[in-house]
């Protein structure tokens, strides 16, 4: 008996099999995916892989339409010869209209299925989707490793938040804090796509307002997630004459005080000096003027911007995450992206140079 246990045991390894599997010859793997919705219909567009008969791999974009994004891909299988695989999708560009919905209900099916990528980076793009995966001479890349590069080295330089689908609905859940993420347009000089800021978020959907470059680079600083570098150039006049400055951000610590409906946001920053033509910056009185008109510069910017937050009603810097914790009577005085929208909010920077780059 003992021997007929361990003989039907050693089998059954042998007719187990993964319960998901699926073999390549029946999918095909699609690395970008583009999302429109117009008159209450999605519109999708799957870029996948193909093999023609000397081995060589291109890629073609299939069209499918339906009520919801599965079943606009539902629909564009059916166009396939094989069935499309959104395992390996390196990004998911959706247009305006688009995140003007409940993007959780959204992509709904993104956490429901086990074969959904969650790391998949998500981007919002200007105008209609069609352009945007087409691949042009300029691009130097096909279009899913052109918008992986071109995110990626976005977010490595400051420009635009490091975001993909899971960290995306972990904000979108979160009352406390807004999301805000890549926007994209196509480039008036080359044709081609390229990041050109962020589009913020109200509550679950698209707020309407979009912030340039120079303004999202502000934005990932006042949330303190900055990429690994953070540059601004501005130009200091002396003496009639100006001088452009650039200077790259080192570190800097940030300080919060909430009181009734007033928040006072002061943060440190410690810059390097990448550029000064005007030199002469081991003189300590140089260096305090040139301090202190960055910092008048840097309070100015950075509160536009958030005068620009608040007109979108939209709070990606997480205060509503304190104000919830430490305030709960502010917090409940209202819906808080109304609440955060009319409060009395300053922004003060203190720059401080501690890399000049003289050569003593």
């Amino acid at each position: 008996m003992k021997k007929t246990a361990l003989v039907c045991l050693a089998f059954s390894f042998f007719l187990a099999g993964c319960w998901d599997e699926r073999l390549y010859k029946e999918i095909t793997i699609v690395p970008l995916i583009g999302y429109e919705r117009k008159n209450g219909e999605w519109m999708g567009y799957f870029t996948h892989t193909s093999i023609d008969s000397e081995n060589t791999v291109s890629y073609t974009t299939v069209e499918g339409s339906g009520v919801s994004i599965e079943d606009a891909r539902l629909n564009a299988s059916q166009k396939t010869s094989e069935s499309l695989d959104p395992s390996q999708v390196l990004a998911v560009l959706l247009t305006k209209e688009g995140v003007s919905s409940n993007l959780v209900e959204t992509f709904d099916v993104a956490y429901r299925m086990p074969r959904s990528r969650l790391s998949s980076k998500l981007a919002v793009v200007e105008g209609e989707m069609a352009p945007y995966m087409e691949k042009t001479e300029k691009m130097g890349l096909e279009p899913p490793n052109y918008y992986d590069k071109i995110l990626t080295t976005a977010a490595y330089h400051s420009v635009i938040p490091d975001v993909d689908i899971q960290r995306a609905a972990r904000f979108i859940l979160d009352e406390g804090v807004d999301l805000d993420l890549p926007y994209l347009k196509i480039s008036e000089m080359t044709g081609t796509p390229e990041v050109a800021g962020v589009a913020l978020f109200s509550g679950k959907v698209f707020s309407g307002h979009v912030l340039d470059i120079r303004e999202s680079t502000i934005l990932q600083v006042l949330k303190k997630k900055p990429g690994k570098f953070t540059v601004f150039t501005y130009e200091w006049e002396n003496e009639g004459v100006k001088y452009p400055v650039t200077v790259e951000l080192d570190r800097y610590k940030k300080q919060w005080e909430i009181q009734n409906d007033k928040i006072d946001a002061t943060y440190d920053v410690k810059l390097d000096i990448n550029s000064f033509p005007a030199d002469h910056l081991d003189e300590k009185n140089r260096r305090r003027e040139l301090e202190k008109f960055l910092s008048k510069k840097l309070t100015q910017d950075f509160n536009k911007v958030m005068g620009k937050l608040q007109e979108a009603k939209s709070d990606p810097i997480g205060f509503g995450r304190v104000v919830r914790a430490f305030h709960p009577e502010l917090w409940n005085k209202g819906d808080w992206p109304e609440t955060f929208s009319q409060l009395d909010i300053q922004v003060k920077v203190e720059a401080k140079i501690t890399r000049t780059g003289i050569i003593d």
